[in-house]
């Protein structure tokens, strides 16, 4: 609808309906998309492989985006041992 009368016309009727604003924000959503969002006809996207990676490849990788020596594990064993020094710790009356 590129008309904006049109467009305010049956935006007005959707809005006097009952339930037709669902109806109209869905049917907006749907014309606006245009093309359908399927990543493997994109230009540029990554190719999913049919096969799941095995345990060994999934942990390599996971260590090579969290090394152990990275500055948020430092700073999650700090927070852990902070936790855990105030749960043993024993108080006084």
């Amino acid at each position: 609808m590129t008309n904006p009368l049109v467009h305010a016309l049956v935006f007005l009727a959707a809005v006097v309906i009952p339930g037709g604003l669902l109806v109209y924000f869905a049917w907006r959503a749907i014309s606006l998309k245009g093309e359908p969002n399927h990543t493997a006809q994109k230009p540029g996207s990554e190719n999913i492989p049919d096969v799941p990676p095995t345990v060994a490849e999934a942990q390599e990788a996971f260590r090579n985006m969290f090394p152990e020596d990275s500055l948020r594990a430092r700073s999650r064993r700090e927070q852990l041992d902070r936790a855990k020094a105030v749960r043993h710790r024993k108080f006084r009356n």
